[in-house]
């Protein structure tokens, strides 16, 4: 099968939760599954999530085709990218499709003040063939470039602030950042490049894993996960538009493997790890870390957290308090478990979008 290779409750209950010391438990969840995803015949990879104003759910699958090392590349089958919209019931529908073969998939999923959609491509082979970049997901199923990125990048997580988009690189522990406008905008260096933010790993020098990941926005700060390290990073987009000097606001073994990351209107930041630490299957974490710097474990390794990617709050006014998890189901393959959203009321608003 074709895949990447990486190295790699109550809402009272929760309530209570927030305010327990750095490290402690929100106790025993009991979420909802709200939509399941095919996984193909060779399985299948979600990375992406995003809401819109009107409270559906845009994300992006990816369905990998036939692998074997041991025929001939023209004879394998291609690396299929969807992009689903769900709605707050669970009722899903396809999109938008791009053909990615054969090396290429779905990322990072972002919804502009417009509710238009855009979604990151990102070609892991060599030479490439699909590219790596962004794409706007227009009406009738069309996907149109707007940012073209240079071969080598590995753009994983996508935000848009005052119409530019922010783009994390994983591979060169960097954000790339651009307009999106009338044409495809290629710019030509990152808007940030830092030691913060790249991969490896502390122990081992010559170890390259997963730099910069997920990102969000509070104010005019831009915040970033870095798995590798389990670091959260903020970075101040001054006046200029320039980037301010990074920073790191916590660093913890637990969040290792950091993926997407949300905010809570109060200010909590919500942390997915695709891997929990308990060493049991599935796995995966969900954390939250305080506007204090505290972390909570809110579920590790809880047997319905299946490589989560991404979470995501509601934002419609009776789903304001219900967190969106995605469950990319990475390691899923060989047993053909497709990926899903599990839906978690946590008594507390997310961010406002607008």
């Amino acid at each position: 099968m074709k895949r990447l290779v990486i190295t790699l409750v109550l809402a009272g209950l929760l309530l209570v939760a927030l305010a327990a010391p750095a490290g402690a438990s929100a106790g025993t969840w009991q979420p909802g599954a709200l939509a399941t995803l095919s996984a193909g015949d060779y399985g299948s990879f979600a990375e992406g999530m995003a809401a819109n104003s009107h409270g559906r759910l845009f994300v992006s699958l990816t369905t990998w085709g036939y692998y074997d090392e041991t025929v001939d590349p023209s004879l394998w089958g291609s690396n299929i990218g969807e992009v689903w919209r769900v709605m707050p019931n669970g009722a899903k529908a396809l999109v938008a499709t791009k053909d990615l073969s054969p090396n290429g998939m779905l990322l990072g999923v972002a919804v502009d003040r417009l509710d238009r959609v855009y979604v990151l491509t990102y070609d892991f082979g060599d030479p490439q063939t699909v590219g790596c970049g962004v794409y706007r997901v227009n009406t009738g199923g069309s996907m149109v470039k707007k940012i073209s990125l240079p071969a080598g990048a590995w753009p994983n997580g996508l935000a848009i602030h005052k119409g530019r988009a922010y783009i994390t690189d994983s591979a060169a522990g960097a954000v790339w950042r651009a307009r999106l406008g009338s044409g495809v905008a290629s710019p030509a260096a990152p808007w940030l490049q830092d030691a913060l933010l790249a991969p490896g790993d502390p122990a081992d020098a010559t170890m390259t894993g997963i730099g910069a990941n997920g990102l969000a926005f509070r104010g005019e700060s831009l915040f970033v996960s870095v798995p590798d390290y389990g670091r959260i990073v903020r970075v101040r987009v001054r006046a200029d538009d320039s980037p301010g000097v990074p920073s790191v606001i916590c660093e913890q073994p637990e969040l290792k493997t950091a993926d997407g990351i949300a905010f809570d209107a109060p200010g909590g930041l919500w942390i997915t790890t695709n891997v929990g630490t308990t060493e049991v299957s599935p796995s995966g974490g969900l954390y939250r870390l305080s506007p204090a710097a505290g972390v909570w474990r809110i579920a590790v390794d809880p047997g319905w957290l299946n490589y989560p990617t991404s979470p995501v709050f509601g934002t419609t006014r009776g789903a304001q308090r219900t967190l969106y998890v995605e469950n990319g189901a990475y390691f899923s393959f060989d047993d053909l478990v497709g990926p899903d959203i599990q839906v978690l009321h946590v008594g507390i608003p997310g961010q406002p979008v607008r």
